[in-house]
């Protein structure tokens, strides 16, 4: 018997798909032909809008490349004692670059300059205009442990233990130090009970301080014993100063 030939039916689905086909790129013709000045427009934009970004990214970059050649050509000049050339070179690029961090460090090196140079209102003022914007707790602490120098080589010892106090309260290598000149400042400001009481606030917190010595000897200048806290009340913190 011969063998029997199955044909497949095609469905409809099937005889309908090259239909579809066709009437999908010829809408996508149709559309690209009716829009073709907007998606140009759009290509267009998008391509600008790129090349911008990329352009922006790389002229910031060279822009941060002149900043930090010029902060080091400053920074050489106060180094090498030349402080008039720091002075101007610190100036200029806080005021050109006041966004950029090296603008905004001008003014904290730009005020050492002046110190340097025992110009001490300019010192002043620089420093006061870097803790305005500075948020970094160790440069915070150093600027103003330097406004609390300015201040009391001014001989404005209330300002200088207010500098003094504000720079202890922030963690870093001048604390303990601006522990014990805020007392030294309100001694020198006619505080006296206010200087004992900071001194013996310092021995309370730092028992092992290496200062420890020179503190008490203070207190003994200022006719009063230390009366150091039991340890576990030391080991609390300090005490705090009473309000002058």
């Amino acid at each position: 018997m011969p063998p029997t030939t199955h044909r497949r039916k095609i469905t409809q689905k099937e005889l309908k798909a090259p239909d579809e086909l066709t009437t999908l790129v010829d809408s996508a013709r149709d559309f690209l032909a009716n829009n073709l000045t907007q998606v140009l427009i759009s290509t267009a934009a998008v391509v600008i809008v790129g090349a911008i970004a990329v352009g922006v990214y790389y002229y910031e970059r060279h822009r941060d490349n002149i900043a930090s050649a010029r902060f080091y050509g400053a920074i050489t000049a106060l180094n090498a004692g030349q402080n008039k050339l720091a002075e101007t070179q610190f100036q200029q690029l806080a005021d050109e670059e006041p966004g950029r961090r090296l603008g905004r460090l001008a003014r904290f090196y730009m005020a050492s300059a002046y110190l340097a140079d025992g110009d001490l209102p300019n010192a002043r003022d620089s420093l006061v205009a870097f803790l305005g914007e500075e948020r970094d707790p160790l440069f915070r602490s150093l600027a103003l442990t330097n406004l609390a120098v300015v201040y009391e080589r001014m001989a404005d010892w209330k300002k200088a233990a207010g500098a003094y106090q504000q720079a202890a309260a922030d963690p870093g290598p001048e604390q303990a130090r601006a522990e014990m000149d805020v007392a030294r400042m309100l001694a020198k400001s006619g505080d006296k009970q206010g200087a004992i009481a900071a001194y013996r606030g310092f021995l309370n917190a730092h028992p092992f301080a290496q200062q420890r010595q020179d503190v008490m000897e203070s207190l003994a200048l200022l006719g009063a014993p230390a009366k150091l806290l039991p340890p576990s009340a030391a080991a609390a913190g300090p005490q705090p100063v009473a309000p002058h």
